[in-house]
């Protein structure tokens, strides 16, 4: 899990480095009649007589949240639908963070262990160890093959194949989600800016003139905040769907891998005793 947590902090850097560039692009209002007749400030300069730029003040954490908080409300009906997403997907991160581990699937020992008991003729042992001791995707086909175990290996091996397929299946399902939020978002936030431009449009229809351009501005501006945070919404999202999914292959390798293992190691050694 260490390259998954750091993949989350990554993720999480960068998202406050978008609110902040969010921030700060959408509250730089344009400037108005009186701001552009004024003389601009003449910048300091220093003892060699080179200009040198001032520097901006730097945005408060409240400053950003309240600015996007503006944002958010002049996107209108679209950013509802776009923040159900964003709920929607962080939900699903957590809950992967959470169950998509390897003491789920494959727990580090156990096929160890469960060897250890099955060399010893520990059977009623063994299987309270997986139903009881360590609850796993592993420890379902270790029980499967205990209480089967009169029956073929290759029968077993189908049959122990059907259920690690049946709970990776699960675990596919569940990423699912994420990539489905991060493809409807940046549609939702096009579909926003559409509306936006149509609305624009018709503003300047019912104005009947082309000649103010800040009929305009406002109202693309305020389109264009939709696609901003229906992207600000798909790229964690696609993020985590492919860290998921690649998390969720290697255990299904690893789990496929230790279950195989176990299975010849325990049934092929008894074929080939009676084959002699």
């Amino acid at each position: 899990m260490d390259g998954m947590r750091v993949g989350v902090l990554l993720v999480a850097a960068a998202l406050v480095g978008l609110g902040y560039a969010a921030a700060g692009s959408f509250g730089a209002a344009p400037a108005g009649p009186a701001e552009e007749a004024a003389d601009p400030p003449a910048p300091a300069k220093a003892a060699g007589g080179a200009a040198v730029a001032r520097p901006e003040t730097p945005l408060t954490v409240d400053e950003v949240i309240g600015e996007l908080g503006r944002q958010f409300q002049a996107g209108g009906t679209t950013m509802y639908f776009i923040l159900f997403l964003s709920v929607l997907g962080l939900a699903f991160v957590l809950e992967r963070l959470f169950r998509l581990r390897r003491r789920a699937i494959a727990p580090a020992g156990l096929a160890a262990q469960a060897d250890g008991l099955w060399q010893n003729g520990d059977f009623e042992g063994l299987a309270s160890l997986c139903e009881k001791g360590r609850p796993s995707t592993l420890a379902k086909v270790v029980l499967f093959i205990v209480r089967h175990r009169a029956n073929p290996i290759d029968n077993l091996n189908t049959a122990t194949g059907d259920i690690a397929s049946r709970e990776m299946a699960r675990h596919m399902m569940l990423t699912y989600p994420l990539a489905i939020v991060a493809v409807l978002s940046p549609l939702l936030g096009l579909f926003g800016t559409v509306v936006g431009m149509i609305e624009s449009f018709e503003v300047v229809a019912v104005a009947g003139t082309m000649g103010d351009p800040s009929l305009l501005a406002s109202s693309i501006s305020k389109a264009l905040v939709t696609t901003a945070f229906g992207l600000i919404v798909a790229m964690p999202m696609l993020f985590f769907y492919h860290m998921f999914k690649l998390r969720t292959h290697y255990l299904a390798s690893l789990l496929e891998e230790e279950a195989g293992t176990l299975l010849n190691g325990w049934l092929l050694k008894k074929e080939d005793a009676h084959a002699r």
